[in-house]
């Protein structure tokens, strides 16, 4: 790094994050003479947090768990490998937007003048006794390996199991669908077990409906599936308290279980209330059309799981999603462009409809991309594609493929 030239400083290597720098590298010779790019992340390497759930879901033995914590796991040194881009391993701790400074655990102060904040999300356990001590979350590699040594410890040692999914969101569809396999597959292997598949999955909601946010189509396409694969949904169960064998909901009634996995919300990083920027109930930062920071911090982009922006078309915040991200995170870098070249910035316009694939258990999907939906397994082959489009774009093509084939192959025994 140098004084000489202005820094570009940006906070997070997931999918917003990522999707800036590379946006920048690609328009390197509108600003290398003039400036840098500091990528920055407490990890060396790029989560892939779609494939999480397929991890939770290979029994053991299958292969090895190193092979399975690396397969969602992208280098960023492979990503920024040849590109203007410098790469610092460090926890960011705080911010001092005066000073034009971040701050890192190792490092101290590094001075920026222009700032992207993409530091993601944690999960959000809303003061819910109880919840963060009993319930598995799934925000990691470990996460994964985790809630499945649990299910599979708990599958051998007891008659009947009752799996609790909370969250009625594409994370918590996605893993139960995932999750009747597995117990097939364990049930399989275990010639003891007489009673196949003989496991309730529970998956709660405590919105009216599954999937909000989501068009009805989709819930109701869902939900179908997941009664079809013999799964229980519940909606409108807003979780009070849990102790270590049973949930109470705020209608009165309880449920008892073996393994509660928690996938009911996200909150913004904790590091953002170290910011001094204004935050939103979600502990996001608050932004505005330019993605900003609400107030006068024209040097700060805030992007992804870190912001939240309010639909001027919905008059509801954007959901917090790969496309979002990616959208958020390549205005935000040609606005920056635009900043060095001394023009106006261009406001964020959210697409009213942003494409999305809900994979629904074994080869079996529900696709919208926009202009065309469909579901089955031409969904889960348009999920692959979406997949490889992305290793594509981050990746040098050959080891692109080398990381989706692999992937393919490691998980195929979920479907």
């Amino acid at each position: 790094m140098t004084d000489a030239k202005k820094r570009i400083v940006i906070a997070g290597a997931g999918f917003g994050g990522i999707t800036a720098a590379l946006t920048l590298a690609r328009y390197r010779r509108r600003w290398e003479e003039e400036a840098e790019v500091i990528l920055i992340d407490r990890h060396r390497h790029q989560l892939y947090t779609p494939a999480l759930y397929e991890i939770a879901a290979i029994p053991r033995g299958y292969t090895s768990d190193h092979s399975l914590k690396a397969s969602p796991l992208i280098p960023i040194a492979e990503i920024i490998r040849g590109k203007p881009i410098t790469f610092l391993c460090d926890e960011v701790t705080g911010l001092e937007p005066e000073l034009k400074t971040l701050f890192l655990e190792s490092r101290g102060g590094v001075r920026y003048d222009k700032l992207i904040v993409a530091l993601g999300s944690e999960t959000n356990y809303f003061g819910i006794p109880g919840l963060k001590e009993m319930s598995f979350p799934l925000k990691t590699p470990d996460d994964a390996l985790r809630l499945r040594n649990a299910i599979e410890h708990s599958f051998s040692a007891k008659d009947s199991l009752k799996i609790v999914v909370g969250g009625g969101g594409s994370s918590g569809v996605e893993l139960v669908a995932e999750f009747v396999n597995f117990i097939c597959t364990l049930n399989a292997h275990s010639p003891e077990k007489n009673n196949l598949c003989n496991v309730h999955f529970l998956l709660i909601e405590a919105a009216q409906t599954l999937l909000p946010g989501f068009a009805p189509w989709v819930a109701e396409r869902a939900e179908k599936r997941l009664k079809k694969l013999g799964i229980e949904v519940r909606t409108r169960a807003t979780l009070t308290q849990i102790t270590p064998q049973e949930l109470s909901f705020m209608d009165g009634s309880r449920e008892p279980y073996d393994i509660f996995i928690w996938t009911g919300g996200v909150k913004g990083s904790s590091v953002l209330t170290q910011f001094h920027l204004p935050l939103s109930s979600k502990g996001a930062v608050l932004i505005n059309q330019y993605l900003h920071p609400q107030g006068n911090a024209k040097d700060i982009y805030a992007i992804g799981d870190s912001a939240t922006f309010i639909n001027p078309l919905t008059r509801t915040p954007l959901l917090w999603n790969v496309p979002v991200a990616e959208s958020q995170g390549r205005s935000a870098a040609h606005n920056i462009l635009r900043t060095l070249e001394r023009r106006s910035e261009y406001p964020f316009v959210p697409l009213k409809k942003y494409p999305f694939i809900l994979a629904v258990g074994k080869k079996y999907a529900i696709a919208d991309l926009v202009l065309i939906r469909f579901s089955g397994f031409l969904g889960w082959t348009a999920k692959t594609l979406v997949e490889l489009r992305y290793l594509l774009f981050i990746l040098p093509p050959r080891s692109a493929l080398f990381h989706w084939w692999r992937n393919i192959w490691l998980y195929r025994s979920n479907d």
